[in-house]
């Protein structure tokens, strides 16, 4: 019984995979079993992963494309590892990496996924994801929290559950695995920065989306905000204006920011209960509010009127006189409200 159980789909990956299995195998916790897995690959991938000798290794070849959901899925099943690692054949893992996130989990047993923070190669690029639980599960309301190549998961929790990927949400399958897993336990992030991830035209999750997928997103990220909230009772029209909130990537009408602040101005005005502190909740939904007043401009003084109007946080004297100027200078335009 290994200790861990890495999972690597791999497909057309022959620029990089080597550096990134002999990261794997340079590991300095050596208590784990590799499962790699060859997604029809139509280059060299194949032969760079027989050409390693290494009995950790389980090499499955698939002839035709069955997708790397499918392939984790298939990991899941075969993994015999306490805990559940990913990778993926294109970044490098720190040799600490392993022997981090296991001490950590084994410490922390109230802890189901730990995650680390990461750079981009070639660009030295630090990305700080939040690091503590509550941090984590709020962030989580307007980004993903992880990145999935770094975390380590309790495969117990996966198991007990029946937890599995959901092919449905493909590419945002990972996000919604960690809406599942939210509800079963606490989410950690290693400040350490213990995984290279390279970015690329054929990364899967930089690939452009299609309706379906983007739906599919969308019902994701609405199942998270309904859960997070469950205590406030969100009408749909209510959930989906807090997804507006945190995720609209335009400026937003006044008719749009009205809404937010009344509803906003509802649930902060009560006391509730959320999987973090309350005044977290409150500090967040006035720190987004206000930046959409900041950003939503083009409808003039009324963005700042609106501001004034739902002042739910402590904005400084600085960044109120900023809009303030930021709106004047476009109260002559009137656009998108009334």
């Amino acid at each position: 019984m290994p200790a861990i159980s890495v999972l690597m789909p791999v497909y057309n990956a022959e620029q990089y995979l080597r550096e990134s299995i002999a990261s794997i195998l340079s590991q300095r916790f050596v208590d784990f079993e590799f499962f790699i897995f060859n997604d029809g690959s139509t280059d060299r991938s194949r032969d760079i992963i027989t050409s390693f000798n290494d009995p950790r290794i389980h090499f499955i070849d698939f002839s035709d494309n069955r997708g790397y959901v499918t392939l984790l899925n298939l990991g899941l099943q075969k993994a015999q590892g306490k805990y559940i690692a990913r990778m993926d054949a294109d970044d490098v893992a720190h040799p600490d990496r392993f022997q981090k996130q296991f001490d950590f989990l084994e410490t922390n047993p109230e802890y189901v996924v730990c995650g680390t923070r990461f750079s981009v190669i070639d660009r030295q690029d630090v990305v700080e994801l939040p690091i503590d639980n509550d941090d984590i599960k709020l962030k989580m309301l307007y980004i993903t929290p992880f990145c999935h190549p770094s975390v380590m998961m309790r495969a117990n929790t996966l198991q007990s559950h029946d937890i599995v990927y959901d092919e449905y949400y493909m590419p945002a399958e990972d996000h919604e695995l960690w809406v599942r897993l939210a509800g079963y336990g606490k989410f950690a992030n290693l400040p350490e920065v213990l995984l290279n991830y390279r970015i690329h035209d054929n990364n899967v999750s930089l690939k452009k989306r299609d309706h379906n997928q983007l739906e599919s997103l969308y019902k994701s990220r609405l199942t998270y905000i309904n859960d997070f909230f469950i205590d406030v009772s969100l009408k749909p029209a209510e959930a989906a204006t807090l997804h507006t909130l945190f995720f609209k990537e335009e400026s937003f009408s006044y008719d749009e920011l009205l809404t937010c602040g009344e509803l906003l101005q509802r649930i902060t005005l009560r006391d509730h209960t959320y999987p973090v502190a309350s005044e977290k909740v409150n500090d967040l939904l006035a720190e987004r509010f206000f930046y959409r007043c900041t950003t939503s401009t083009d409808i003039g003084i009324k963005s700042f009127i609106l501001a004034r109007k739902f002042e739910f946080g402590s904005q400084s004297f600085t960044a109120k006189l900023k809009l303030l100027i930021k709106a004047l200078l476009k109260y002559s335009k009137p656009v998108g409200g009334r």
